[in-house]
């Protein structure tokens, strides 16, 4: 009885508006005078969910993204992947995809990404004929991949939810980002020689020298980071501020474009942006163990294998859920509410932690672009003025390339576990 009120608390208060984070948060207040816990102890709880070193990294990595958006660090990106894929047929959109892969090396946001190098990629396509739709639905399932690919802020939100290394995460998912890119690369040729879309004039081995050259040091960004997280030399969170370290180098002394004004509007957007999430942090800790309380994890879990207890059917399921939590949630959300019940029944199964929290992640940035709340298509309809109905008919075809993606990542658990099998041994 006493769950029952905490649920219907919570489930009445989210449906009257209350912001989920406080409705959590309420309900399970209510849960703690029902069952007469002290709550000064559950207010501890709460607020254990902010004591983590490594929750410095997401607004540490964000600072980091937008000091380049705001130097010249996106549009160099964007000249040296168009000197190299510009020709091909498609070659915008490719460049779409390979600058997002690159940048996706520094940011670890798919919204920074939409709204950084993603923007400039999709006015070129607009500007060089492409149609506004696809170049948008381009746009937008590019940004996806900023997060598969290390770094990743909804990674960092996973280990800290399951304990799982963050290291192991982060390189767990540059196989898969990469595997995102070539379908959709592979797709977007297919339109591109159906639809006729223009070819960008080729450029020789002078221009491309040029254009690395221009591009080197930020290129050497994810180097750096990924290296000296492989070598031991940084912990994420270091990791973290060296990223922002580096980036305010380049934005203030190599290309003179970040000032204080600058590096103010960048502090207001970190906090604009983990605001939701660290209040988010607290209320999933102390619902989590008001869940845990009641053995919900377990009983989910046992209520799950005495219908199958095919790992396949599982894992499909699980699938499932976070795909349909992804259309109707944000998934940072989804992450901090939702993997702690679902975690006991993928190791149930032997599922590898690691293969579990990737598969989570792709499941939940899928649903960034899924109706009806998908924030990149919100993002993107937002800056360009388009009607969300005509990007929503665009960008079907590019969820299902990540769909199969997604089913091919679920299925071959080597495609996670083989890097950092090898790199963590």
């Amino acid at each position: 009885m006493i769950l029952a009120i905490f649920l219907l608390t919570f489930a009445v208060l989210f449906l009257f508006g209350m912001p989920i984070a406080f409705a959590m948060i309420a309900a399970s207040w209510v849960y703690a005078l029902l069952a007469d816990i002290d709550i000064a102890f559950l207010s501890i709880q709460m607020f254990a969910g902010l004591d983590s070193f490594v929750l410095l990294a997401i607004p540490l990595f964000i600072l980091a993204s937008e000091v380049m958006n705001r130097s010249s660090v996106a549009q160099r990106i964007f000249d040296f992947t168009n000197a190299i894929v510009g020709r091909v047929p498609g070659g915008l959109g490719h460049v779409n995809v390979m600058a997002n892969i690159i940048f996706s090396g520094m940011s670890g946001s798919a919204v920074a990404d939409v709204g950084g190098i993603g923007r400039i990629c999709y006015n070129a396509m607009v500007k060089h004929g492409y149609d506004a739709p696809f170049s948008a639905a381009v746009t937008a399932s590019a940004a996806v991949i900023g997060p598969i690919i290390p770094p990743s802020i909804p990674m960092v939100v996973f280990a800290m939810v399951s304990g799982e290394s963050v290291a192991k995460l982060f390189f767990g998912g540059a196989v898969p980002g990469l595997m995102i890119g070539l379908f959709l690369m592979a797709y977007i040729y297919i339109v591109a020689r159906r639809r006729n879309y223009p070819l960008c004039p080729r450029q020789g081995f002078a221009a491309i020298v040029a254009a690395f050259a221009q591009g080197f040091l930020p290129l050497m960004t994810p180097a750096i980071l990924l290296g000296g997280i492989w070598l031991g030399i940084v912990t994420i969170t270091e990791a973290a501020a060296l990223a922002v370290f580096y980036t305010l180098l380049l934005g203030v002394f190599a290309y003179r474009m970040i000032g204080p004004r600058q590096l103010i509007e960048c502090m207001k957007s970190v906090v604009a942006f983990c605001g939701p999430i660290l209040v988010l942090l607290p209320a999933a800790k102390v619902f989590g163990f008001v869940l845990t309380s009641e053995n919900i994890p377990a009983l989910f879990s046992g209520s799950v294998l005495a219908i199958t207890q095919n790992p396949i059917l599982v894992l499909l399921a699980i699938n499932v859920l976070f795909l349909f939590l992804g259309c109707v949630s944000d998934p940072t959300v989804n992450i901090m509410l939702f993997v702690p019940i679902v975690m006991p029944l993928a190791k149930a199964i032997g599922m590898d932690p690691t293969h579990f929290g990737v598969m989570v992640v792709l499941n939940c940035m899928v649903g960034l672009i899924t109706p009806p709340v998908g924030t990149l298509l919100f993002c993107l309809c937002g800056f360009e003025r388009m009607p969300l109905e005509t990007l929503i008919r665009a960008i079907w075809p590019f969820i299902w390339v990540l769909l199969g993606v997604l089913l091919v990542v679920t299925m071959f658990p080597p495609i996670v576990l083989t890097l950092p099998n090898l790199l963590f041994s």
